[in-house]
């Protein structure tokens, strides 16, 4: 009996125990703790994301920065290319009119001057402005009742000996208002447009003017008798009433007396439209064509500007917190990029072109290194020194022949005095071309001689035109905005720069990681069925258990209490 009262007991204690183990075990408290542990891993690699692209957007506000620089860079350079000569500051041209009398100059004239034109000076002295014929016709009572008049009529202009004309039908019912308007439905095929004149309350007249300077109006009645009986032509065919003749410009340049059907003249010197307002006799006007002074300054302040804005996140970069590391807003602290990028420009802006530096433009650096700009010394300079200031902003090459010209020079050599030998047969191609008896320096594609890879000419284009073997000397000086613009180009072109080629490869680890961080999410939930299906198996085993205790349990109380 004892013996049983002990087995009691025992069983009892370790019925109590193994309900309170089971009570205890949290399913989904286990479930997500070896969850987090699983994506633990990824928390890493989204930090290294969230770092990744903070370096990207500061990578992508640097190549902003530059690229704005680079705008105002390639305006003071003078690229040769066809391209680099649509922006060239240094092409822009403006014309300054003066009058030899107290008339004001641009009343009588206007003057536009193409990109690139010469700088030159040019008299002009207006003797006949071009005028249109005008032609009056004979009064009628009414310009909207029927006029009565019947018949056909050729109307048309002859300028320079080319004639245009069109028929135009009259019927009775017209009034003098629609054959005006019937006149202006053909003045696109015959250079005459008609309007009705209203002398007095009774007295109408049709006027004819034509739409060309100089072209003389013809008028013919093809059948009836319509123009004569509007007063516009006798029987004979002449007209009646000239209120104005058609009249030829005439123009003294240089001293050269020259006829033009317009008074828009674009013919006579190259680069230069010349707009006729009125003749004065005795007038002589002076034409200046010069370097548009206030583009090349705009140029010159926007390039301040941009360097500035760059030099701000230069700084913002550099910026460090109390302990001295790097600020939290300092992405690129210690960036290799960003250092040599801020020392190349520094360097190019410090350089001296010949005997000139960037103090004749009024440029210096204050002790943060933000350029300044004194405006009275650029000012002067613009007006004084502008070839000076040319030379030394922009590539500039030299040559002792015409024959040659610099079509492009990449990042060529940044000074050189040499002298090419380029010989060429019978028929004019060039057959060879060397520097101090070296054909290896440069090759030949047609009429472009191109410096040899790997040779200190490397990046040189030049065109050759001539027809006959020659020596010719070329001097070339890289310029401060063009090494700025070189330096800008390696580092921020959008195809092919090195912060292009960072972002892209910065951009290619992050999908990485995101693939990375998507297996590693992907697996953890897989570990998550895995264990809420494996814990569902231990529960059910477990409540399996239970219920065979809670029967002993029950089965030892019946026999305590008997």
């Amino acid at each position: 009996m004892t013996d049983s009262v002990s087995s009691t007991t025992t069983t009892t204690s370790s019925s109590v125990s193994y309900s309170q183990n089971r009570n205890d075990f949290d399913t989904d408290a286990l479930v997500e703790a070896a969850v987090e542990a699983k994506l633990a891993r990824a928390d890493t690699l989204e930090t290294k994301v969230t770092a990744n692209e903070t370096k990207i957007a500061a990578y992508e506000e640097m190549q902003t920065l530059l690229l704005a620089m680079q705008d105002s860079l390639q305006a003071l350079r003078s690229d040769p290319s066809s391209s680099g000569q649509e922006d060239d500051a240094f092409l822009n041209r403006t014309a300054y009119l003066t009058s030899s009398t107290s008339t004001d100059a641009e009343t009588l004239l206007s003057v536009t001057v193409e990109d690139g034109a010469d700088l030159d000076s040019h008299s002009v002295e207006i003797q006949q402005v071009a005028t249109a014929e005008r032609l009056g016709g004979g009064s009628l009572s009414s310009k909207s009742d029927e006029a009565g008049l019947s018949g056909e009529f050729t109307i048309g202009t002859t300028l320079s000996g080319t004639s245009t004309s069109a028929t135009i039908t009259v019927t009775e019912d017209m009034s003098l208002a629609d054959i005006a308007e019937a006149i202006n439905a053909e003045t696109t095929n015959t250079g005459v447009k008609a309007s009705v004149l209203q002398v007095s309350s009774s007295e109408y007249m049709l006027i004819l003017t034509g739409t060309e300077t100089n072209a003389s109006i013809d008028l013919t009645d093809s059948s009836g008798t319509v123009l004569q009986d509007l007063g516009l032509i006798d029987s004979s065919g002449d007209k009646l009433d000239v209120l104005q003749e058609a009249k030829p410009a005439i123009v003294a340049i240089d001293g050269v007396t020259i006829t033009r059907d317009s008074n828009e003249i674009d013919d006579a010197l190259d680069g230069i439209t010349l707009t006729l307002y009125k003749a004065e006799a005795g007038n002589t006007l002076t034409i200046e064509t010069d370097y548009s002074l206030s583009d090349i300054k705009e140029q010159i302040e926007a390039l301040v500007e941009a360097y500035n804005a760059f030099r701000d996140f230069v700084i913002a970069n550099q910026t460090t917190a109390d302990d001295g590391t790097a600020d939290d807003s300092a992405v690129l602290f210690g960036d290799s990029t960003l250092r040599s990028i801020s020392s190349s420009l520094q360097s190019a802006l410090t350089a001296s072109i010949g005997e000139d530096s960037m103090a004749l433009l009024g440029l210096s650096f204050d002790e943060e290194n933000y350029l300044e700009l004194d405006e009275d010394t650029l000012d002067d300079a613009l007006l004084n020194s502008v070839e000076e200031i040319h030379s030394l902003l922009a590539y500039t090459a030299t040559t002792s022949s015409g024959n040659l010209t610099l079509l492009r020079h990449g990042d060529g050599p940044e000074a050189a005095e040499f002298t090419l030998d380029i010989t060429v047969d019978d028929d004019g191609t060039i057959t060879s071309v060397s520097v101090d008896g070296d054909t290896s320096l440069f090759t030949v594609s047609g009429s472009r001689i191109v410096g040899a890879e790997g040779t200190d000419y490397e990046g040189l284009t030049f065109v050759f035109s001539g027809k006959t073997s020659q020596s010719i000397d070329v001097s070339l000086s890289q310029g401060i905005a063009d090494r700025m613009w070189q330096a800008v180009e390696t580092v921020a072109d959008e195809y092919d720069g090195t912060l292009s080629t960072m972002i892209d490869e910065l951009e290619d680890a992050n999908d990485d990681l995101d693939d990375r961080i998507t297996t590693i999410e992907a697996n953890a939930e897989a570990y998550r069925e895995y264990l809420l299906d494996k814990y569902a198996r231990i529960e059910a085993k477990l409540a399996e258990a239970q219920s065979v205790l809670d029967l002993l349990e029950a089965l030892n109380n019946a026999d305590s209490e008997d």
